[in-house]
C-alpha cells in the first residue's frame, strides 16, 4: 500500500526488509506524485504534501524533475506556508544553469517589493543560491532599493549577503554598487550595525575584493594588443579607485575586531565563551584580503596599517582560549592570514605554535579529530617558509601517527616525511619502523572496528615508499643502519608490500657501499631462513617479499657468503643453497604471481657461475628447464635462453653474470608532502624500468597510454649488459657523453608556423605539425619559460585507447631559461581524432617545492 502522508512515506521506506522493496515502495510513490501534481483541482495543502515527499525523494537521489515547476508554481502563492516550501523546493530542485529561472523573475521581484519582511528575506535568499548573471542584473536593483530604502537589521544583512553573492556572479555590478552606504548608513549607525549586518558587510568587502584579485590576475596573465592594454590600464585605475574607497573601512573593522576579543561579552552573542566567533573570522578575512591586496599594489591607504594589523594578529592569538572549537577557529584564521599574507618571521613562528597546540590537548581542552587533522594540513602547507619551527613539534606529530581516525595518520605521516632531513633521519626513520610494526603486527590490538586492513595496507605501502624515495634523496653515512632499516621494514611489512615495489628495496640494498656488512646481515638472514624448520618462529615465515630479497641476494653474493667468516658452512653451502631454491620453486610454481618465478630463474643462472658441487649444479639447471614448458610465454621464453647460457663455459658465463654495478636512480622532488600513493607516477612503466634484475638478461617491451619524456635513465637500463660487456670502459661511453654535452649546447628556436595551444602562469606551449598521414602523426612540443627560470620539467601525455604515443627526449634539457625553449618531440599511431591530455611538472627559481600545469588540445585532424 502506498503511503499517504510524508511521515508514514518516511516509516514505510525505512521499514523494507529488501532493497526491491524499497524500491518498489519508492518507485509507486513517485508515480503517485508525478499524477497528484498533474491535477489541476488539487489543493494547495495536498501540493505542499506532493512537494514534500519530493524533497524526499530527492533526499534519497531519485529524480526530481518533474516537480520543479510546481515548485515555482508554489512561490506564486499569497500564503507564507506555501512560499516558503516553494522557495525551500525550488533552491533543492533547481540550479543556476537551468532555463526554468526566468520563470522566478517576476515572482522575486514581487516578493522583493512584499511588506511582509520574512517573504523578502525568502526571496532574498533563493536570489543569491540561485542567480544567474541575467537574473542578477534584471534584480539588482531591487536588492540595492532595499539597502538605501530599508531599517531593519534582519533585511539589511539578508539584503547584504545577497548583493555579495550578486557581485560574485557579475563583476560589472561592482560599477553601480553604492560604496558610501557601508560607512555612511550602515557602520556609522549604531542601531542598524548589528552583529548580523557587520556579518553582511564583510560578505560584500570580501566579494568586492576577491573580484578584484581576479581580475588583477587575468589582466597580468594575458598578453593583450595596445588598444586592450589602455581599455586594461583604464580597469585598473578604477578597480584601484575602488580599493582606496573602502580602505577607509580599514580602522574600523579593526576597531570592531578587537572589541568583540575583548573580555566584555554581550551574552547574546556567547559562543561557549568566545564572543560571536563567526564574525570574528570574517573580520579576520576580510581584513586579509584587504592587505593582500594593498601589498601586492603596493597602496599607502592600506600599507600604513599594516603594523597595526600585526599587533592585532598578535592580540587576537594572545586572547583567545583554545579550549573550544570557537577559539580554534578564530586562530585557525589568524594562522590563515599570517602565512597568506608572508607576515614576519615572529608572527609565522607564532602561527606554527598555534598549529602545534591543534595536535595535542591541554589540561581544560579535547582535541577532536577534526581539530587535529586541520593542523597537520596547514602545517604541511607552512614546512617550505619555516622548516626549523615545525621541526620542534616532532613528538606532537608522532603521537598523531597512533591516531584511531585513518585521515589523521595519513596527514601525520605526510608531515613526518616534510619535515625529515639528514639530521633528523635516523630518530625520524626509528619512530616510523616502530609505527610499521605496530601497524603490521597486531591491527585489531590498536585500531577501531571502522578501520579496515586495506586502509591499513594503505598505510604501510605509502610508508615505505616515502621512506625509499627519502632514503634515496638523504644519507646520513650510516650504510649499516640503511641497511638493517630496509631488512627490518621487509620483515615487518612484507605482507602488505607488492613484489613490484621490492624492486625499490633491491636498489636502495644493491647501492650500499659497506659490502662486508651486506655479507655479514644476508649470511645472518640466510642461516635463520635455512632453519627455519627448526626455529618454527622464523620473523619473516611466508614473507614473499622477504623470500624475493634472500634469493636475490643469493644470486648476487653467494660466492662471497660462503668465503665469510660468520658463515657456518654446515648451514650454508651449496647443497643447502641449491635446495632452498628448490623448495621456493615449487612453492611458487602455481602461485597466480608469476614474479617470483623470474627471480628464481635468474638467481638459478647466476648461482651456476658460482658453486662447483656438481649434483647442485644439475639440481639448478633442473629448476632453469622445469619452466621450458611453463604456460606463462614470458617465463618459458626466459626458461630456454638461460638454459643455453646455463650450457655455456665458466668463462663466458661469469663475463655475463658479473655482479650488479650501482644503480643511479634519478630523484624526483624531496619535498613532497601529498598523498598522491596511487597517481600517475606509480604506474606500471615506471616499476618495469626499475626492475634492474629482470631487463638485465630479459628483453621486455611495455606499451602505455601515458607517455613520460624520460629517455636518459631508458638509456642507461637497455645499454646495462652492453656496458657489462664492453672491453673498455673509457671507448664504450664516449659516444654517450660527447651527445649529452652537444645537447646541452643547443639552442632551440621556436618555427614560424607554430600555433600556441596553452598560456599559463609558468609556461607557454606551442605545437608544429611536421606530419600528419594515415595510422601515424608526428608533432613537435615547444615549450618556453615566460618569466621564471624553469627546473626539471617533466612532461606527461596522454591519448585516447585507439593510439599509441612515443616521446622523445625533452631537448635541450629538463632546465628552461626565461625565454628560452624546449622542444619535444611526439610520434602518435594508431586510428581516431588527434587528442592530447598534456601535464607539465616542474620547479621554478630553484624552489625546491614541485608545482605542475595540466591543459587539453585536439586538432581537428584524424589518423
Amino acid at each position: 500500500m502506498v503511503a499517504s502522508s510524508l511521515r508514514s512515506f518516511i516509516k514505510d521506506v525505512r521499514g523494507a526488509k529488501t532493497l526491491a522493496d524499497e524500491r518498489s515502495i519508492i518507485t509507486k510513490q513517485s508515480a503517485k506524485i508525478r499524477t497528484k501534481l498533474r491535477d489541476d483541482r488539487l489543493s494547495n495543502e495536498k501540493k505542499r504534501v506532493n512537494i514534500q515527499k519530493l524533497l524526499y525523494l530527492y533526499i534519497l537521489g531519485e529524480k526530481t524533475h518533474f516537480g520543479q515547476v510546481e515548485s515555482i508554481n508554489l512561490i506564486a502563492s499569497d500564503n507564507f506556508v506555501d512560499k516558503r516550501l516553494g522557495y525551500l523546493a525550488t533552491l533543492l530542485l533547481l540550479d543556476e544553469s537551468q532555463d526554468l529561472l526566468t520563470l522566478l523573475t517576476n515572482m522575486l521581484n514581487n516578493d522583493l517589493q512584499h511588506p511582509n519582511k520574512y517573504i523578502v528575506a525568502l526571496a532574498l535568499t533563493t536570489l543569491g543560491c540561485l542567480s544567474s548573471t541575467e537574473l542578477a542584473r534584471d534584480l539588482y536593483p531591487d536588492v540595492e532599493n532595499i539597502l538605501r530604502t530599508s531599517t531593519d537589521p534582519y533585511l539589511l544583512r539578508k539584503a547584504l549577503q545577497c548583493n555579495a553573492k550578486l557581485i560574485f556572479k557579475d563583476r560589472s555590478l561592482l560599477e553601480i554598487f553604492p560604496i558610501d552606504l557601508i560607512g555612511s548608513k550602515l557602520l556609522n549607525n549604531q542601531t542598524v550595525c548589528t552583529h548580523g549586518v557587520l556579518l553582511g558587510i564583510c560578505k560584500v568587502l570580501q566579494a568586492i575584493l576577491i573580484s578584484l584579485d581576479n581580475s588583477l590576475k587575468y589582466h597580468s596573465d594575458s598578453e593583450l594588443n595596445d588598444q586592450d592594454e589602455q581599455q586594461r590600464q583604464k580597469d585598473l585605475e578604477q578597480d584601484i579607485s575602488i580599493v582606496k574607497t573602502i580602505s577607509e573601512l580599514i580602522p574600523q573593522l579593526s576597531s570592531r575586531l578587537s572589541s568583540l576579543n575583548s573580555k566584555n561579552l554581550e551574552p547574546a552573542y556567547d559562543v561557549q565563551g568566545i564572543q560571536d566567533p563567526f564574525l570574528q573570522c570574517e573580520l579576520i578575512v576580510t581584513l586579509k584580503w584587504f592587505f593582500k591586496i594593498g601589498n601586492n599594489l603596493k597602496l599607502e591607504e592600506i600599507t600604513q596599517h599594516n603594523s597595526s594589523f600585526d599587533y592585532l594578529l598578535t592580540q587576537l592569538a594572545t586572547n583567545t582560549s583554545s579550549a573550544k572549537n570557537p577559539g580554534n577557529a578564530i586562530l585557525y584564521e589568524v594562522t590563515r592570514s599570517i602565512f597568506e599574507l608572508q607576515l614576519s618571521q615572529p608572527l609565522r613562528v607564532l602561527g606554527i605554535n598555534i598549529l602545534a597546540n591543534f595536535l595535542t590537548p591541554t589540561k581544560n581542552s579535547t582535541i577532536g579529530n577534526n581539530v587535529k587533522y586541520v593542523g597537520l594540513n596547514t602545517l604541511i602547507k607552512v614546512v617550505p617558509e619555516e622548516p626549523a619551527a615545525v621541526q620542534r613539534y616532532r613528538k606532537f606529530i608522532s603521537q598523531c601517527l597512533y591516531d584511531y581516525d585513518i585521515s589523521i595518520k595519513f596527514r601525520a605521516l605526510a608531515l613526518t616525511f616534510a619535515i625529515m632531513n639528514e639530521q633528523n633521519l635516523k630518530e625520524l626513520t626509528t619512530e616510523l619502523v616502530k609505527f610499521l610494526e605496530q601497524i603490521s603486527s597486531s591491527h585489531y590490538n590498536y585500531a577501531t572496528s571502522y578501520i579496515d586492513m586495506d586502509d591499513s595496507k594503505d598505510l604501510v605501502v605509502y610508508t615505505v615508499d616515502s621512506l625509499l624515495r627519502k632514503f634515496e634523496i638523504f644519507s646520513n653515512g650510516d650504510d649499516k643502519a640503511e641497511m638493517d632499516t630496509l631488512l627490518t621494514i621487509l620483515k615487518k611489512t612484507g605482507n602488505f608490500i607488492d613484489l613490484e615495489k621490492v624492486n625499490e628495496f633491491l636498489i636502495a640494498i644493491n647501492n650500499i657501499d659497506d659490502l662486508q656488512h651486506k655479507i655479514n646481515t644476508f649470511s645472518q638472514e640466510l642461516s635463520e631462513s635455512f632453519n627455519k624448520k627448526e626455529n618454527k618462529n622464523a620473523p619473516f615465515e611466508n614473507n614473499t617479499c622477504m623470500d624475493l630479497v634472500l634469493v636475490w641476494c643469493l644470486g648476487e653474493y653467494a660466492d662471497l657468503i660462503k668465503l665469510n667468516s660468520y658463515t657456518d658452512s654446515t648451514i650454508l653451502n651449496d647443497t643447502s643453497i641449491v635446495q632452498y631454491l628448490l623448495e621456493l620453486n615449487d612453492r611458487y610454481r602455481l602461485s597466480n604471481d608469476t614474479r617470483m618465478i623470474h627471480y628464481i630463474l635468474t638467481s638459478a643462472l647466476k648461482l651456476s657461475a658460482k658453486i662447483v658441487d656438481k649434483q647442485a649444479l644439475e639440481n639448478l639447471r633442473q629448476i632453469i628447464v622445469s619452466h621450458s614448458k611453463d604456460a606463462n610465454l614470458m617465463i618459458q621464453t626466459k626458461s630456454v635462453q638461460y638454459e643455453l647460457l646455463f650450457n655455456q663455459p665458466d668463462s663466458v658465463k661469469k663475463l655475463f653474470l658479473q655482479a650488479m654495478p650501482k644503480f643511479e636512480k634519478k630523484i624526483m622532488d624531496g619535498t613532497e608532502a601529498n598523498l598522491s600513493y596511487r597517481g600517475l607516477a606509480s604506474s606500471k612503466p615506471h616499476e618495469t624500468k626499475n626492475d634492474i634484475l629482470l631487463d638485465l638478461l630479459g628483453d621486455t617491451t611495455t606499451t602505455s597510454k601515458v607517455a613520460q619524456s624520460n629517455a636518459a635513465p631508458e638509456k642507461k637500463n637497455s645499454d646495462l649488459l652492453s656496458e657489462l660487456l664492453a672491453s673498455s670502459g673509457g671507448s664504450a661511453n664516449t659516444p654517450a657523453t660527447s651527445g649529452i654535452s652537444a645537447a646541452t649546447n643547443e639552442t632551440i628556436s621556436l618555427p614560424s608556423d607554430s600555433v600556441l595551444i596553452h598560456e599559463g602562469n609558468e609556461l607557454q606551449v606551442y605545437e608544429n605539425i611536421i606530419d600528419i598521414s594515415s595510422g601515424l602523426a608526428h608533432l613537435e612540443l615547444y615549450i618556453k619559460a615566460k618569466e621564471n627560470e624553469i627546473k626539471n620539467i617533466q612532461p606527461l601525455c596522454a591519448v585516447p585507447k585507439t593510439q599509441k604515443l612515443t616521446l622523445s627526449q625533452l631537448r635541450p634539457g629538463n632546465d628552461i631559461g626565461v625565454g628560452e625553449f624546449a622542444k619535444q618531440s611526439l610520434k602518435i599511431s594508431g586510428s581516431g581524432k588527434l587528442k592530447l591530455r598534456i601535464k607539465l611538472s616542474f620547479q621554478k627559481n630553484g624552489n625546491a617545492a614541485s608545482e605542475s600545469e595540466q591543459f587539453d588540445y585536439k586538432l581537428d585532424k584524424t589518423i
